[in-house]
């Protein structure tokens, strides 16, 4: 699946090295064998559900790192600036994390060779919101503030995982993503109400439909194994008491908390909207 936006993804910023320093940060490190090998401990009906959660989890890291680094020279302030920069590093390098242990499933033995020239541009299954450049800081700040909690909020769950490979990797990126909440709260207090409303709105759906459905082929059979410690329902309710507070104080709570998500346009294989 192509998503919209990856032709020129990097059209809108202007600063070379920076982007180029950005691009490398998403080339897949190594990763030990003995990762690797961890996969067989995986009762094999949970082979698959695992695999689509690392996959999934890869690509909205990948794809939101890159939109992240779009802003890197057109945040509104040099600290804005230095942040967009460090926080599209971090989710690159989460992103690069996860990708090398897809080889060690039997679905990602017929992928493309990760280091291959070219790899960069291949389709993903990120958000669908993020097919799209972000319109403005505002759409920046609403991404930080949903998305980018959406998946901290899973990985949260994942910290005592009975999965190796991804309870080290959940623990680490945890406390690198502290940083990306306290930007996100910060900005959400200092934009005008009605622009950042619309924000939100646009990027809500995405992220609490990402969870599933209640009986999601993904998230339920791994929280059933202990990989995870919540279902889709308590993840997304974790999602809400994360934002909520922030949202009463700055009065944009109504309608965001009243919305019903369209779940007619959620794709489970995918495990994203299907654009409208």
């Amino acid at each position: 699946m192509t998503s919209p936006g990856d032709a020129g993804l990097f059209e809108t910023a202007t600063d070379q090295e920076a982007l180029e320093r950005a691009a490398a940060a998403a080339a897949p490190t190594v990763v030990e064998r003995a990762d690797l090998a961890l996969v067989h401990t995986l009762e094999e009906p949970l082979r698959e559900p695992m695999y689509a959660l690392l996959v999934s989890l890869a690509d909205n890291k990948y794809v939101l790192g890159r939109r992240y680094a779009e802003w890197c020279t057109g945040a509104p302030m040099l600290e804005s600036a230095v942040a967009a920069a460090a926080m599209a590093q971090d989710e690159l390098g989460h992103a690069r994390s996860f990708y090398p242990l897809l080889r060690g499933f039997a679905s990602g033995r017929e992928l493309p060779p990760m280091e291959e020239k070219g790899w960069q541009q291949r389709p993903t299954s990120a958000m669908s919101q993020l097919d799209h450049r972000f319109h403005s800081w505002t759409d920046f700040v609403a991404a930080n503030l949903l998305i980018d909690s959406a998946l901290t909020t899973l990985l949260a769950a994942a910290a005592d995982s009975s999965y190796e490979p991804l309870r080290q990797r959940a623990r680490k990126i945890q406390q690198e993503e502290s940083a990306h909440w306290v930007h996100a709260s910060g900005w959400v207090r200092r934009l005008p109400g009605a622009a950042l409303s619309v924000a939100l709105a646009r990027f809500w759906d995405d992220a609490f439909t990402w969870f599933g459905t209640a009986d999601d082929p993904v998230i339920i059979p791994l929280a059933a194994a202990d990989i995870l410690a919540a279902t889709p329902d308590s993840l997304r309710t974790r999602l809400r008491a994360r934002v909520e507070p922030i949202l009463d104080a700055t009065n944009l709570a109504e309608p965001l908390l009243a919305r019903q998500l369209p779940w007619q346009r959620w794709d489970p294989t995918a495990r994203r909207l299907r654009p409208v």
